[in-house]
């Protein structure tokens, strides 16, 4: 048998590396050297020869281009009544940053606006459907100007989601305004494991912070979003999806409100964009080969499959992959997509775990490098997958 130790990340190309140098250490090309050279034994099968072969990560679930985040504000009823069905039909899930002081009173005073807000009913619901519930604080405090209240508007929402959302573990923030301090961040880094910045435009635009997303991050509290306004042209996103999407990255389109032209006035979110203009936004998304699924989703995804450490095992034609992970799965318990390279001349016969021999799905995957290319779902945590081969013959 023979054993190879991979170190953690996922492949990718010179120029994403080049793109997001954060994401160098998480190049990985696994080359696996099998002993059992020279011609097949009379009457037997063939053996898998001396070659490479590779394992690795895939740099989005389902070995998608780009991941993309629909994240909404606030929590107005219009985001629960309007924007959430629209998703639902499409098989989309998005998240929810609901101001968690507030949900309890049904109403926000927003400046010289009162917005009505869906309860906790309702944001159960919501998590039900699969969509995520995340902390946009307890009182919505621009916590750049008042660092002094971040301790307990960071804890004191966490704690409400926890005890309203009892089932979900980890939870992701978005900064009120976009925008955050240095303590901040600090203290959110303990109790959220993730958050969700401000403003980014297309050609290196970085205001506020972070500027367009590669497909790992450079600080996870800080990762940066496209407002949507109702004052915005009709195609500003689309330059800056055509960015991401190119250099297989990560957009986080933030909305507050969608108005069907329907719903009260009270109960709409703040530059709310037409339900009209938002299908339209979905529809393109939905045209390229991307990710979509809910921040703290993608974002588990990303620390999970730079944190991951993979050892190689062959015996005959039998592959083992052993891998393990130092995050909790209680919290990163997102599946991960495993990439397979092989020689043309073998195939794979089944995948299933190891001790339950519960049976993995597979799909040939080809590109324009590897033609004998396999994607797996791996389950999060530690685990073995044993792999069959078969010879073409």
């Amino acid at each position: 048998m023979n054993i190879i130790r991979l170190s953690s990340g996922s492949w990718t190309s010179p120029r994403r590396v080049f793109s997001c140098l954060k994401g160098l250490f998480a190049l990985i090309s696994c080359t696996l050297l099998f002993s059992c050279a020279g011609s097949p034994e009379p009457g037997g099968e063939a053996m898998i020869q001396p070659q490479e072969i590779r394992v690795y990560p895939a740099n989005w679930y389902g070995d998608h281009a780009a991941a993309c985040s629909i994240t909404f504000d606030d929590g107005t009823l219009d985001q629960y009544a309007v924007a959430a069905p629209e998703l639902d039909v499409r098989g989309i899930r998005g998240t929810f940053f609901v101001i968690t002081g507030y949900m309890d009173q049904g109403a926000w005073q927003d400046g010289s606006y009162i917005r009505r807000l869906f309860d906790w009913d309702q944001a159960r619901d919501l998590a039900w459907r699969g969509h995520e519930v995340a902390s946009h604080t307890v009182n919505h405090v621009d916590l750049a100007a008042n660092p002094d209240e971040a301790a307990k508007q960071l804890s004191q929402s966490r704690e409400m989601l926890r005890d309203q959302l009892p089932w979900v573990c980890g939870l992701s923030l978005g900064w009120p305004y976009w925008r955050s301090s240095d303590q901040a961040v600090a203290l959110a880094g303990d109790l959220y494991i993730a958050a969700r910045a401000g403003g980014i435009q297309a050609e290196q635009g970085d205001w506020f912070y972070g500027g367009v997303n590669g497909y790992s991050p450079r600080d996870f509290f800080r990762i940066g979003a496209r407002g949507i306004l109702s004052s915005d042209k009709k195609d500003d996103l689309f330059p800056i999806l055509e960015e991401v999407y190119s250099n297989g990255g990560w957009l986080v389109p933030n909305f507050h409100g969608v108005d069907d032209g329907r719903i009260a006035r009270d109960a709409v979110g703040w530059e709310a964009i037409s339900l009209q203009d938002f299908r339209r936004i979905l529809d393109t998304l939905q045209e390229h080969d991307i990710w979509i699924a809910p921040f703290g989703t993608v974002a588990r995804y990303i620390l999970q499959r730079d944190a991951l450490e993979m050892e190689l095992a062959s015996d005959s034609n039998l592959i083992t992959v052993r891998y393990s992970s130092p995050l909790d799965p209680a919290v990163f318990d997102q599946e991960l997509t495993l990439v397979l390279e092989l020689s043309e001349q073998f195939r794979i016969g089944q995948v299933y775990e190891s001790g339950s021999g519960k049976p993995r799905a597979f799909t040939r995957r080809p590109d324009e490098a590897v033609r004998n290319r396999y994607l797996i779902n791996a389950p999060p945590g530690d685990g073995d997958l044993h792999i069959s081969l078969i010879a073409y013959r």
